[in-house]
């Protein structure tokens, strides 16, 4: 790239950032250096998160569709999820600095610009426990999310089970009773919390390489109340999660629904319409 010798104007470069767009070509199964090179650029245009492209760089999975959905939409082009001659050539001016184009009588419902959307979401507060036991997701991407009961009312017990080295249990998040989202495992890495399971039949990618996991301190009697305190951190961090990492609603599960026969969990006293009904208000 050459650089601008003559002081007197400083501005308008080319291409901000050196970000390029890839080669046209690319589609959801594709992987390697340009896929990684198209990521960099959504990441960039603001259509993807970084934690998004950590969890599978290089690989053109759910949500790498679902950025280039965004960036098709706002361009006006045909929303197929494919990175052809025409998404390439429309991304070529977005890096160059070009304005998408606009119709005065018809605005997206759903704006793509992340953090003015309809329906965005803020991040919740939390208390970061570094739990021992986690892995690498693989480079599969984030596109389901297990709630559990830990079959304790004990919220110090279950923070020590989901942290300690050697227990070989883990969860993303603990929701203790007062309502407190304790984060434990960087989204970016797989916690160990579904176990041999399976999401809708499919056991490839892992549920625990392709999933958040969160934990919900109660004894799963299915007689002990799920407090008001926790369904309001439900409500919060289920909605921030799926809005965060595109994560359809098909896809946020019960431990029961990975692991039919082998678990049961959330008891059956959980209410999921109100965490459904959060969830639906901003995905």
């Amino acid at each position: 790239m050459l650089k601008d010798l003559t002081p007197a104007k400083p501005t308008t470069p080319s291409k901000p950032s050196g970000v390029t767009a890839p080669p046209a070509g690319l589609e959801r199964g594709s992987t390697g250096a340009a896929v990684k090179q198209l990521q960099t650029a959504l990441v960039k245009l603001g259509h993807m998160s970084q934690a998004q492209m950590n969890t599978g760089p290089g690989i053109y999975g759910p949500a790498t569709e679902a950025a280039v959905k965004k960036f098709q939409s706002q361009w006006k082009l045909g929303v197929d999820g494919e990175y052809g001659p025409k998404t390439k050539a429309a991304m070529d001016k977005a890096l160059a600095g070009q304005k998408p184009p606009t119709s005065t009588p018809t605005t997206p419902t759903n704006p793509t610009n992340p953090g003015t959307p309809t329906g965005s979401v803020k991040k919740p507060d939390m208390k970061w426990v570094p739990s021992a036991n986690f892995s690498s997701r693989g480079g599969a991407d984030i596109d389901a999310i297990v709630l559990h009961h830990t079959a304790s009312n004990n919220e110090a017990g279950d923070l020590a089970t989901l942290t300690k080295k050697g227990t070989d249990v883990s969860a993303h998040y603990l929701i203790g009773q007062d309502g407190t989202i304790y984060h434990l495992v960087d989204d970016k890495m797989a916690a160990w919390h579904a176990g041999v399971s399976a999401l809708h039949g499919d056991k490839s990618p892992s549920v625990n390489a392709r999933s958040l996991g969160i934990e919900i301190t109660n004894d799963g009697s299915g007689k002990t109340p799920f407090t008001e305190a926790q369904y309001k951190a439900l409500e919060k961090l289920v909605p921030y999660l799926a809005k965060t990492y595109d994560i359809p609603m098909k896809n946020i599960v019960g431990h029961k629904d990975v692991a039919p026969g082998r678990k049961v969990d959330p008891a059956s006293n959980f209410n999921w319409e109100r965490i459904r009904r959060a969830t639906d208000a901003v995905i």
